[in-house]
């Protein structure tokens, strides 16, 4: 024999109702986990994109990797390439919130610009240690020279890669880079960075390291400091 449960009266505050299902002080938690289940659908859908290309992921498979039914990809998508481009934008906003690569400014001493440019380009080595599916991702559509890159190319990797030039150039002026090119030097430093991580399958198997693991992480990390900002 089951009874029903008393209904839960609503909070009372200063002598007006407040219904009960709200929480005070804080979001709303149903917006909480909608936001939870978009951040892992494209979270699921940057690693199926960047492991197997775009036309070669499926819906289904990134709702399997992100744990959600398939029809909640349509639900908040519409299609594969509105995922795709609200994945990227999410990997370009997150790389906003986590790396501030900017060049040391102000009265400082050259010692200490040093010191913070190599605190910089630590932090920027760590995201790409974190994120090596944002590497895998941007080859896969540099390869195919897609019109997905393009987008990308005008929403956020012109501007990316131009602050990473500003960087370069205020290192170089400081005389902690050799006057080259600046765009080659991005990319010299960015492959550096990425490549460790964007092949880490690779650098198992050749040199038995895992580039997840901590201590291997820092003795590329100093090795790359080593090489760019002595």
């Amino acid at each position: 024999m089951t009874t029903s449960s008393p209904k839960r009266p609503a909070a009372r505050h200063a002598g007006k109702s407040v219904p009960a299902a709200k929480s005070l002080g804080g979001p709303n938690l149903r917006e909480q986990q909608k936001e939870a289940t978009r951040a892992a659908i494209l979270q699921a859908a940057l690693l199926i994109f960047s492991e197997h290309g775009y036309n070669g992921a499926s819906t289904r498979d990134i709702a399997a990797q992100a744990g959600v039914h398939h029809a909640l990809i349509k639900y908040y998508y519409q299609s594969k390439d509105l995922l795709w481009r609200a994945a990227v934008s999410f990997l370009f906003e997150r790389q906003t919130r986590e790396l501030m690569l900017q060049a040391p400014t102000g009265p400082m001493t050259r010692a200490a610009r040093r010191e913070a440019a190599r605190a910089a380009l630590r932090r920027y080595v760590l995201y790409c240690a974190r994120h090596p599916e944002h590497a895998r991702l941007m080859v896969q559509e540099s390869v195919r020279d897609s019109a997905r890159l393009q987008w990308a190319t005008e929403h956020f990797i012109s501007r990316a890669s131009h602050a990473a030039e500003a960087f370069v150039r205020a290192l170089q002026k400081d005389g902690l880079l050799p006057p080259a090119s600046s765009p080659a030097l991005v990319y010299i430093i960015v492959g550096a960075a990425q490549s460790f991580y964007t092949l880490a399958p690779e650098v198992r198997r050749v040199w038995n390291l895992d580039p997840g693991d901590e201590t291997v992480m820092n003795a590329h990390i100093d090795a790359l400091l080593a090489v760019f900002i002595r």
